[in-house]
C-alpha cells in the first residue's frame, strides 16, 4: 500500500528549470521507479534494454567489493507520486506508488542497487511536471551533450587506480612500446579516439588472445613485443602489396582481423621457417595480399567476420596448394 514519505532536499534552478537533489534508499526506489524501454513500448519508450549481467556486476561491486556509487540517478516524478516540495522545511514528499518515478538516467545503477543484498542510499536528481516530450528531450540531452568519460581514457588511467589486471598491465606495456618503437609508432592513441589511430580499447580487444593462448602464452614481455612488432611490420608490407587504398594498419577492422589470424601466422612461420622474423611472416602471409581490401564496407561484426574468413581462407589455400605438390610436380 502506498504511503507518504519525506526526505531532506535541495532545490536547484538552472535557466528557469527546477530540479531537486536528495538521497533515497534502494528499498524506496524499488517500489516507485520504472523504466520506459523502447522494446516494450514503441510509442513512449526510449531507454535501451537492460543488461542483466551489468546490473549483477554493479550489485557484486557494492556487496562484495565494498564499492561506492556517488553519481546520481535522474528521475521524473509522475502524477501518481503526488510530488511536493516544502521550501520552509527543505524537504520533498511523495507517495510510494508503483511506477511513480520514471528513470531518465542510471537504469543499470538502479537495478544494480535493487539486486544488491544490502540497504544502500544513493543521490537522486528529481524533475517534476515534465511531459513526455520534455522527458525524451532530457534523456537525449543527457546521452549526447552530457557525454561520459571515454572508455579508452578510463582504460588508460586504470593503472593509476590500482585496479588494472595483470593482462591489462602487459597489454598497456606492449601498446606503449609499440607506440614508440615499431611500424605503429605514433599511430596508437592511448587516451582518446582519433581518426587514423588505433585506440587502447581496440588494441586490447585485438590482442587478448596473445596473452591467453598460443605460442606466446608463457613468454616474457620482451619476446611478445618482438613477435608482435615483426608481425605488424610484415602486415604493413602485405597491405601495400595488395594495392588497396583501405588496407592500413590504422583501420580498426583490419587491425582486429590481423590478430584474429595471428596464432595461425605464428604457427606457420615457426613450422616453415623456424623463426618469427619479418621475412618469415611475409612469406606465410603473402597470399593475403591477393585480397581486395577496398571491397569491404562497414565496421560491424559482419564485415569483421568476412575479413577474417577471407584472410584465413587464403592462408589455408596457400598451405593446401603446397601440400598437394609431389616429386612429379616439382621436377
Amino acid at each position: 500500500m502506498a504511503k507518504t514519505v519525506r526526505y531532506k532536499t535541495l532545490e536547484c534552478k538552472q535557466n528557469d528549470k527546477v530540479f531537486y537533489i536528495s538521497v533515497l534508499p534502494n528499498s524506496v526506489l524499488k517500489s516507485v521507479c520504472f523504466v520506459a524501454r523502447r522494446d516494450e513500448d514503441a510509442e513512449k519508450g526510449f531507454q535501451r534494454t537492460l543488461n542483466e549481467s551489468r546490473a549483477k556486476d554493479i550489485a557484486r561491486y557494492l556487496d562484495e567489493l565494498k564499492g561506492t556509487i556517488p553519481s546520481a540517478l535522474i528521475l521524473s516524478a509522475q502524477d501518481t507520486a503526488r510530488f511536493a516540495f516544502d521550501s520552509g522545511k527543505g524537504e520533498i514528499s511523495f507517495q510510494t506508488a508503483t511506477n511513480s518515478f520514471m528513470v531518465l538516467d542510471g537504469q543499470h545503477r538502479l537495478f544494480g542497487l535493487l539486486k544488491a543484498t544490502k540497504e544502500y542510499v544513493i543521490p537522486v536528481v528529481i524533475f517534476n511536471k515534465l511531459n513526455t516530450t520534455q522527458e525524451v528531450n532530457l534523456f537525449i540531452d543527457i546521452n549526447t551533450t552530457q557525454k561520459g568519460v571515454p572508455t579508452t581514457l578510463l582504460l588508460d588511467i586504470k593503472n593509476l587506480s590500482g585496479t588494472e589486471t595483470k593482462k591489462e598491465e602487459r597489454q598497456r606495456q606492449l601498446f606503449d612500446r609499440l607506440n614508440r618503437e615499431s611500424i605503429m609508432a605514433g599511430l596508437l592513441s592511448p587516451s582518446k579516439s582519433k581518426v587514423g589511430k588505433i585506440t587502447r580499447v581496440s588494441f586490447n580487444q585485438s590482442t587478448n588472445d596473445i596473452f591467453e593462448s598460443g605460442f606466446f602464452l608463457d613468454k616474457d614481455n620482451d619476446t611478445i613485443y618482438k613477435g608482435v612488432r615483426n608481425y605488424l611490420e610484415a602486415a604493413e608490407k602485405i597491405f601495400k602489396r595488395s594495392k588497396s587504398e583501405k588496407a592500413k594498419l590504422t583501420n580498426a577492422t583490419f587491425f582486429r582481423a590481423l590478430f584474429a589470424i595471428f596464432h595461425e601466422a605464428v604457427d606457420k612461420a615457426l613450422r616453415e621457417h623456424g623463426d618469427l622474423k619479418v621475412e618469415s611472416f611475409i612469406n606465410v602471409m603473402e597470399p593475403v595480399s591477393r585480397l581486395n581490401f577496398d571491397s569491404y564496407t562497414g565496421t560491424g561484426n559482419a564485415t569483421f567476420n568476412k575479413v577474417v574468413s577471407d584472410m584465413r581462407k587464403e592462408l589455408n589455400e596457400y598451405e593446401r596448394r603446397y601440400n598437394l605438390l609431389n616429386g612429379g610436380d616439382l621436377f
